[in-house]
């Protein structure tokens, strides 16, 4: 049997938060799977996550300068690009199905992830939130803000679906739960 040129990673992927269901039944698209797993996120440029910091400024009569007062910190943001080529991992033998289920559907997937659904009572819901795991590094709870695709040469001519898919992602990191950063018990 063939293999792929590279293998999904083994702990990098995303996967629908299961206690969504619970509230939503049948509220993710039946041709979509419940997790995504990777085989080409780009490390190359690192992974950055950003949170920032409010302050609110308490003014005082005769001083320069306010007091700041610390009022919270925002959301921890993890952009991420994803790359999707086809490869033969499905194993079809019709070529259209490789480049839809191996470039199109996980574009699609992540693409799903920004867009609401309509549920069996005819309104629109909020997408869902999701697990997002890299490795070690980052396991956490995550709504997708911000979903970017570019469609990567060469196109088929008869059906023109690519080749591959360029995704940018901003993922941002929404607890259940309120719970403090972890510092790796170092105190300062």
């Amino acid at each position: 049997m063939p293999s792929a040129i590279a293998q999904p990673l083994l702990l990098a992927y995303i996967s629908i938060d299961p206690s969504w269901y619970d509230m939503n039944p049948g509220g993710w698209p039946l041709d979509f799977s419940e997790r995504l797993d990777f085989t080409f996120l780009d490390l190359d440029s690192g992974i950055q996550e950003t949170s920032s910091v409010n302050y609110g400024d308490v003014q005082v009569i005769g001083r320069a300068e306010s007091y700041r007062t610390y009022l919270g910190s925002g959301n921890k943001e993890v952009p991420l690009n994803f790359r999707f080529y086809a490869q033969g991992l499905k194993r079809s033998i019709v070529y259209e199905d490789v480049l839809r289920e191996e470039v199109v559907k996980p574009a699609m997937w992540l693409e799903a992830l920004k867009h609401p659904w309509q549920g069996a009572d005819g309104l629109s819901h909020a997408p869902p939130p999701c697990f997002l795991q890299i490795g070690d590094l980052f396991a956490g709870r995550v709504i997708a803000t911000d979903v970017q695709t570019t469609w990567q040469p060469p196109f088929d001519p008869k059906t023109m679906l690519p080749h591959g898919a360029d995704v940018s992602c901003t993922f941002t990191v929404v607890r259940s739960v309120p719970t403090f950063y972890p510092t790796n018990n170092w105190w300062f």
